[in-house]
């Protein structure tokens, strides 16, 4: 068999397949969104004890002089240009295979159909609620608390970075949808309206900033037994936000996880700056910062 016909035929086999795979998510949208809420909590869960990991095998080391500090803040910046990078070429191949054709854009339309012909009026209820963890008002408001709360405790450093982290990539979500131009999927039954351009999902990738940072932030302000149930806590609120907006057919499965992938990308950055730029203060106890 010829390499052309073979690689036509794997193709076809796994644009099958991952039609086959939406199809079987639609049928089942509670039980993915409870094994989903499960896995990103274990996930966040993984991420703290690596942290905890490194940070118990890291020696406290005094302030550090200005200039090797300025050498700490442009490797975090090198580290966070290459990390976009990756995300970029990441974003793009996710947008082209979500093509009519592709493999995502299968898996899209599958899951979107399935949803549209059998997902009860309570279901879609339930996440039209649920949904609104991601609105542009509710992180708004949790914007302004957050960042008035640091400024009071004098963690001004903090406070800018989480600002920044939500403005960016706000801006950045309206540059990317523009960008690409993808057609929100057909919702025809009125409990949810969205309006504008659908990829990458902006309540995805605001909630993955918002409930990732402050599970950062949870880890730098607040005693070690609120650590793991605020890293819980992020990762079911991110999963239900992004599940939501594919349940209630605002969004296609790839516009989700391009918003987390997003959102992920422009916290990690964030975060390394800010560690960065904290480098020549005073480090915290060792018992602290675990």
């Amino acid at each position: 068999m010829p390499p052309s016909t073979t690689t036509t035929t794997a193709a076809t086999t796994l644009t099958t397949q991952a039609a086959e795979l939406g199809t079987l998510l639609a049928h089942h949208p509670l039980a993915v969104w409870a094994t989903g809420m499960l896995a990103a909590a274990l996930l966040g869960l993984a991420g703290l004890a690596a942290l905890r990991c490194v940070q118990r095998h890291r020696p406290v080391l005094p302030p550090v002089p200005p200039m090797r500090a300025h050498g700490t803040l442009l490797a975090a910046m090198g580290v966070s240009a290459c990390t976009w990078v990756l995300a970029g070429a990441a974003m793009a191949d996710l947008a082209a295979s979500g093509r009519p054709g592709g493999p995502w854009g299968a898996l899209d339309d599958a899951l979107a159909a399935g949803l549209q012909v059998q997902t009860p009026t309570a279901v879609l209820q339930l996440f039209s609620a649920l949904t609104h963890l991601g609105d542009t008002g509710v992180l708004t408001a949790l914007t302004a608390t957050v960042t008035l709360v640091l400024w009071q405790r004098q963690q001004r450093l903090l406070a800018t970075g989480w600002l920044v982290a939500m403005a960016g990539n706000g801006a950045l979500t309206r540059v990317l949808k523009n960008l690409f131009e993808r057609v929100r999927p057909e919702h025809l039954h009125g409990i949810a309206q969205a309006n504008g351009f659908s990829f990458p999902s902006g309540h995805s990738s605001a909630s993955m900033v918002a409930y990732a940072m402050l599970a950062y932030l949870a880890t730098r302000q607040l005693t070690r037994p609120w650590h793991a149930p605020a890293v819980a806590t992020a990762g079911v609120l991110i999963f239900t936000t992004g599940w939501s907006r594919a349940v209630l057919q605002v969004h296609y499965a790839s516009d989700v996880l391009a918003g987390w992938l997003l959102g992920g990308t422009w916290m990690l950055c964030t975060v390394l700056i800010i560690e960065s730029l904290g480098a020549w203060r005073t480090p915290q106890p060792a018992e602290a910062r675990a």
